[in-house]
């Protein structure tokens, strides 16, 4: 991908720093922005949700804005699954001075607006219900058993109930 068709970006607040690599080519400039908008009160959320308490450091989060194709590529290298999905995320907890690198995310943009499609969802509203769920992930939180996933979707819709944005599972 020519390095012309992507944009970097850095959004900071006092406890987070979040990088994003956005291709351009694929991504609205309005989501992106209102996405941006919205991103310190959902961090805030989480946070609040969860007890995660920042301890005067900086939490670094790497989110890449692709597509079904960068991201069919990723899930099959490293879960073995010849398809696309919604996001993927990576958990990282490397700690270097005072930030701890949580991790990276990666969102394909073709199948979430798919998704919002089929479910009637508002795109913005689904993208940011896939990043608290990315998010969870890089803390440790998954749905493999149904134990485990009752308790991340219970945390999801919480959080997602304090941001005034609908139960997605229903």
């Amino acid at each position: 991908m020519n390095v012309a068709e992507q944009d970097y970006r850095i959004w900071k607040n006092e406890n987070f720093v979040i990088e994003s690599t956005i291709t351009l080519s694929l991504w609205d400039e309005v989501l992106i922005n209102d996405f941006h908008k919205k991103l310190n009160e959902v961090l805030d959320e989480i946070c609040e949700r969860i007890g995660l308490n920042s301890n005067n450091a900086k939490t670094l989060i790497s989110i890449f804005f692709s597509g079904d194709k960068k991201v069919m590529e990723l899930n099959d290298t490293f879960r073995k699954k010849k398809s696309a999905t919604n996001v993927l995320s990576f958990p990282s907890n490397f700690k270097f001075n005072n930030t701890l690198f949580l991790g990276d995310i990666i969102f394909s943009i073709e199948t979430i607006l798919k998704e919002a499609k089929r479910d009637n969802k508002c795109v913005e509203n689904h993208l940011i219900h896939l990043f608290i769920h990315a998010f969870l992930h890089l803390l440790g939180y998954d749905h493999e058993t149904e134990e485990q996933a009752k308790k991340m979707e219970d945390l999801e819709i919480g959080i997602l109930r304090n941001l005034k944005i609908e139960n997605p599972y229903r």
